[in-house]
C-alpha cells in the first residue's frame, strides 16, 4: 500500500512539473509584458483575449493563411509517408529478394544520420526536380522516413506468414496481399500518421530548403513574432504557441486508444 501511495505521488508530481509549462504558456497568453517578466506570478489581472484578436486579425502576418498551409502540408505529408513507408515495410517484412537487409539497415542509417548534413543533396535534388519554391517539393521531400520503415516492417513481421500465403495463393500478388491487409492494421497506420504529422508539423528546415519566402510553414511564421524592440506583446508570440499546439492535443486526444494498441500489439509485444 506504501509503495502504491509512493508510486502516485511520484506519478503526480512527474504529470504536474511535465503540464506547468504549457499552462503557464496559456496563462500568460492573457497577460501583459509587465506579468510575463514577473517569474512569481501564474495567473495573469484579468482574461482578455487581446493576443488572440491580435492573431487572428492577420495585423501582424496573415496568420489563418499559414496556419491552413501548414494544416494541409502536414496531413499531406503524413498521408503519403504512410502509404508509402508502410509498403516499404511489407516489401522488406514478407518480400523475399536479395538487399532486404541491406534496406533495413539504410533505414536505420537514415534515422540516426542528421538530416542538417543532408540539406544540400536534398536541396539539389527538389532543384533538379524543379520543385522548388513549391508545395508538392515540401510533400516529396518528407515521404522517405527511416522511422516509418523500421516501425512498419516490424508491424509487418507480426503479421502471421500463413495470410500472406493464402493471398498469394488466391492470385492476388504481393500488391494485392500488401492492400488486403492495410484494415488489419488501422491502429498502426494512424498511429504512424499521427506521429509523422507532429514531426511535419513542427518542422523547420525543410520549409527552408524547399518553399519560397511568401508559402512559410507555421513554425517559421512564428518566429517572426520575436520583436526585440518588443513592438510586438509578447502574449501574441504565446497565443500563437498555444494554437500550434491544439492540433497535436487534439489528434492525440481522439486517437490515444489507437495509438495504445498499435504499441502494445504490434511494436512492444
Amino acid at each position: 500500500m506504501i509503495r502504491g501511495m509512493v508510486s502516485k505521488v511520484f506519478l503526480l508530481s512527474f504529470i504536474l512539473l511535465t503540464a506547468y509549462p504549457f499552462v503557464w504558456m496559456f496563462l500568460s497568453s492573457f497577460k501583459t509584458n509587465r506579468e510575463i517578466y514577473s517569474p512569481d506570478r501564474l495567473l495573469p489581472s484579468f482574461f482578455k483575449p487581446d493576443a488572440f484578436q491580435i492573431l487572428f486579425s492577420n495585423e501582424l502576418f496573415q496568420f489563418n493563411e499559414v496556419l491552413i498551409r501548414s494544416l494541409l502540408l502536414s496531413s499531406g505529408q503524413a498521408f503519403f509517408a504512410c502509404l508509402v513507408t508502410a509498403a516499404a515495410g511489407y516489401a522488406i517484412a514478407k518480400g523475399n529478394f536479395r538487399g532486404r537487409n541491406l534496406i533495413f539497415g539504410a533505414a536505420i542509417l537514415l534515422v540516426l544520420f542528421p538530416k542538417q548534413a543532408m540539406s544540400l543533396f536534398l536541396f539539389e535534388w527538389m532543384a533538379t526536380l524543379g520543385l522548388t519554391g513549391n508545395l508538392y517539393g515540401f510533400i516529396l521531400s518528407g515521404v522517405a522516413s527511416g522511422l516509418g520503415v523500421i516501425f512498419f516492417t516490424q508491424v509487418f513481421r507480426k503479421v502471421p506468414s500463413e495470410l500472406v500465403d493464402l493471398a498469394l495463393l488466391e492470385g492476388r500478388g504481393h500488391f494485392g496481399c500488401f492492400l488486403s491487409l492495410l484494415p488489419l492494421l488501422v491502429p498502426a497506420l494512424v498511429t504512424y500518421c499521427i506521429l509523422h504529422f507532429f514531426l511535419s508539423w513542427q518542422e523547420h528546415l525543410l520549409p527552408l530548403l524547399v518553399l519560397s519566402n511568401d508559402q512559410l510553414t507555421l513554425p517559421l511564421a512564428l518566429s517572426k513574432l520575436a520583436d526585440s524592440s518588443y513592438r510586438i506583446p509578447e502574449a501574441v508570440g504565446l497565443a500563437a504557441g498555444v494554437v500550434a499546439m491544439l492540433p497535436m492535443l487534439l489528434l492525440f486526444g481522439l486517437f490515444f486508444r489507437k495509438i495504445r494498441t498499435a504499441l502494445a500489439d504490434w511494436v512492444v509485444s
